[in-house]
């Protein structure tokens, strides 16, 4: 789970965060810890930060580190140095929203900030964690209090922090600051600071980091109870599992490639039994889309049913289907989907259509490839009813992320994406032909 929490500066987002994942148990990301450290080193190079293009050539050299300590404390390294203190100052501050407003520093330093909460549970904090960074965080705060409250907070801080040089700043100086700050982060051309359409508004003006701390450990907690396996999908979906490995020999790989959130779960299209095959692989609930007319089968119907099947007709138009998967996709499902288009007359692999670059894009989600063998053996086009004791496979691949096409013109991540994951399935049959060794590409 991600928890993104956003606002202005001052409004407690660094403390707050902190005891969020301190009462959770989660990875705890500072973005402005990022920036700053960014802002240190480009600084630091003698870099003019003012030179928008020269900032640009030279942020791919910035390497960032974050240190864990024994207490569960952050250390920040920029370019090897430890930054922590030095990145705290008043200067340092301005500097690192004056980059911000760069759009080539934002896209390299959002890639290191999606990679590191990929696959744990954390809570980030920033000005664009809901509304760019992580636009499928299971829980979207945006923290809000007023100008001088926010200014009387950060002047008290300055005053603890750096008591020695109490009298080269003032609260109307920081009052000052922080309604500038304000204007600039929300005004800037990219990623400006809003609240997310589905983000939680807390105002923190009158309540305590503790109150705020509670009121946001709540609403994740109430929302993971909400996603987790329902007891009846997992006794259905236990009882499918048997049923697949005594009578089909079931095999999985790969499972290890899952990752938390939204997801489309991708596959081959051979077969009937491909839906609950992929479905009963799965980690986790998941859903999928179905012919009506397979609801009728008196056991067939009620298994997928309880799998999270959703029936399509075929007069169903492909806008209002498209709509119910974006609509799963960005309430942080995973849908299993076959982009082959249909099932393949002879078991081989089929080009790859372009309704899932669209439905990536649009929802903003990975892809997860998976590649099902032997399904087409015992459940072929033109048969009635399975084969028992055949021998089916379901391999998990490597997901792919739409952040790494988001900044292609439209067509060319559409075709990327279609060869991507055309690449995929076939590296994941390879992988099972050659003796699945190792782990799946």
């Amino acid at each position: 789970m991600i928890i993104a929490i956003d606002g202005p500066a001052g409004t407690g987002k660094s403390t707050v965060a902190k005891g969020v994942a301190k009462k959770l148990g989660f990875t705890y990301f500072d973005t402005g810890a990022m920036y700053r450290s960014a802002a240190w080193w480009l600084n630091n190079q003698g870099i003019d930060l003012e030179d928008a293009d020269l900032v640009v050539r030279e942020i791919p050299k910035f390497a960032y580190e974050i240190k864990t300590e024994a207490d569960g404390g952050k250390k920040y390294f920029a370019g090897g140095v430890d930054v922590s203190h030095a990145i705290r100052t008043p200067e340092i501050s301005t500097l690192a929203s004056k980059i911000a407003t760069y759009p080539d520093v934002r896209k390299a330093l959002v890639k290191i900030q999606r990679a590191y909460a990929q696959s744990v549970d954390a809570v980030c904090e920033g000005r664009d964690m809901g509304t760019v960074v992580f636009p499928q965080a299971e829980v979207k705060i945006y923290l809000m209090a007023s100008p001088e409250t926010r200014a009387e907070r950060r002047y008290r801080e300055l005053l603890m922090k750096f008591p020695d040089a109490s009298d080269t700043f003032s609260y109307e100086q920081v009052l000052n600051d922080v309604r500038q700050r304000d204007h600039q982060d929300m005004t800037r051309s990219v990623s400006p600071l809003k609240q997310a359409p589905d983000a939680v508004l807390i105002d923190t003006s009158d309540l305590t980091a503790t109150q705020v701390i509670e009121k946001i450990a709540a609403i994740a907690q109430s929302k993971k109870k909400r996603t987790a396996m329902r007891c009846s999908y997992g006794f259905v979906l236990a009882l499918a599992r048997l049923y697949l490995k005594l009578f089909f020999r079931l095999k999985i790989y790969g499972v290890r490639h899952f990752r938390p959130g939204s997801a489309i779960i991708a596959a081959n299209h051979a077969s009937y039994l491909d839906p609950p095959v992929v479905s009963v692989s799965c980690p986790e609930e998941v859903h999928f889309l179905a012919k009506e007319s397979l609801f009728k089968a008196p056991l067939f119907g009620w298994l997928i049913r309880y799998l999270n099947s959703h029936p399509v007709s075929r007069e169903t138009a492909d806008a209002s289907t498209f709509k119910l998967i974006i609509g799963l996709l960005k309430s942080g499902h995973k849908v299993i989907l076959f982009p082959e288009g249909g099932r393949t007359k002879d078991g081989s692999l089929q080009p790859i259509e372009r309704g899932l670059p669209f439905l990536m894009m649009k929802a903003k989600c990975r892809i997860q490839p998976v590649y099902v063998k032997g399904t087409w053996d015992a459940w072929p086009p033109g048969k009635n009813l399975p084969k028992l004791f055949g021998k089916i496979t379901c391999v998990f691949g490597s997901p792919i992320e739409w952040e790494d096409f988001e900044y292609f013109d439209k067509r060319d991540a559409e075709q990327r994406i279609m060869d991507r994951m055309g690449e995929s399935l076939r590296a994941l049959k390879q992988w099972l032909e050659d003796g699945a060794n190792g782990d799946p590409p």
